[in-house]
């Protein structure tokens, strides 16, 4: 059974112990966009590193056609008798993003949520370090994970270090050339323009050719027809 929106306000401190003013919306938690974020190269100039969003400068852009990796501000506690469902809200779904991670959250789950977002609008999505991004529901398991009495010996429970950061092996799987329909039609535009502009360059060299052949026969006819008119002088006399 999902949680409800009074439980959820009844347990927030186990479930995000660090942040007890997250936001409840119906049944579900707020998580808002934290400190880091990773966006795909769109140009040779662009970082291919994660980016530290700052008091400062909180706000960046995910380009038409690329990917990125959002961590939440939040770090999300799972109890092991519970399964979480995450998603990001639909106000961001109808610019484009899709989320191209997973859908769930082990039980047993400590840290920070990392989302792959994949950006498929017509146009650049621009956000900002606390926004309001993801939700995160919660559901209870069934009795058959109890031993003892509580679910603490259940083995089939994530047991990893908690994560807080998006880490490097994360940012090396994105690493590589992305063929976004958006990068294949700017290619095309640029060869395009690349060819058109030497196909006008051609042009002028061929119409400047033809300028000079046609002075240069006009020169041998007007040398022929005066040899011509010399050679019948030369005769008449």
């Amino acid at each position: 059974m999902f949680w409800s929106g009074n439980r959820l306000n009844t347990e927030k401190r186990i479930l995000v112990p660090n942040h007890p003013n997250t936001a409840i919306d119906c049944a579900s938690l707020v998580l808002t966009i934290g400190s880091e974020v990773y966006i795909t190269p769109n140009s040779e100039n662009d970082s291919k590193v994660k980016r530290i969003l700052t008091v400062e400068e909180p706000q960046f852009i995910i380009p038409k056609g690329q990917f990125a990796l959002l961590i939440t501000e939040e770090e999300v506690h799972v109890p092991n008798q519970n399964i979480a469902f995450i998603s990001f809200k639909a106000k961001y779904k109808y610019k484009g993003l899709i989320n191209v991670s997973g859908f769930h959250v082990d039980p047993g789950w400590r840290g920070k949520l990392t989302f792959s977002v994949y950006n498929a609008g017509p146009s650049d999505v621009v956000l900002e370090k606390g926004n309001p991004f993801a939700l995160i529901w919660y559901a209870d398991l069934d009795q058959n994970g109890i031993t003892n009495g509580d679910y603490s010996s259940n083995n089939y429970v994530k047991k990893d270090k908690p994560i807080t950061t998006i880490s490097s092996d994360k940012i090396t799987d994105m690493t590589g050339d992305i063929f976004s329909p958006f990068k294949l039609k700017k290619d095309i535009d640029d060869l395009k323009e690349k060819y058109h502009k030497e196909i006008i360059d051609i042009r002028k060299e061929v119409h400047a050719i033809e300028g000079k052949l046609l002075i240069r026969t006009g020169l041998l006819i007007f040398t022929f027809i005066s040899l011509v008119f010399i050679m019948i002088r030369i005769l008449m006399k």
